[in-house]
C-alpha cells in the first residue's frame, strides 16, 4: 500500500518556509510521525467550516493541525504554529 503524502495549506507552507533550518528539521520529524500514523488522534480536535474534524497535535514547541484524507492517501496540514513563551 502506498504511504500517505503531505499537502500543505498556503499558510502552513509559508510558516514552514519562514522557519529556521533547525526548526524545519523539527517539523519534518513531527510530520514524518504523522505520516506514519495518519489516523491517530491528536491532543485535541477542532472542526473546520466544512464540519470536518481536524486533529491538533502539540509536539515540543510546535502545534500542527491536520486531517487525514483517506480517499487519496494524503494528510492535509492545515496549520503550523510555533508555541511562544
Amino acid at each position: 500500500m502506498e504511504p500517505f503524502g503531505l499537502v500543505f495549506s498556503e499558510a502552513a507552507a509559508a510558516r514552514l518556509v519562514a522557519a529556521s533550518r533547525a526548526e524545519q528539521r523539527k517539523v519534518a520529524a513531527i510530520l514524518d510521525g504523522i505520516k506514519a500514523a495518519p489516523g491517530r488522534p491528536g491532543d485535541l480536535q477542532e472542526w473546520d467550516a466544512q464540519g470536518r474534524k481536524n486533529e491538533v497535535l502539540v509536539v515540543d514547541d510546535w502545534i500542527v493541525t491536520f486531517w487525514p484524507d483517506d480517499a487519496v492517501r494524503e494528510v492535509r496540514i492545515v496549520r503550523l504554529e510555533r508555541v511562544e513563551d
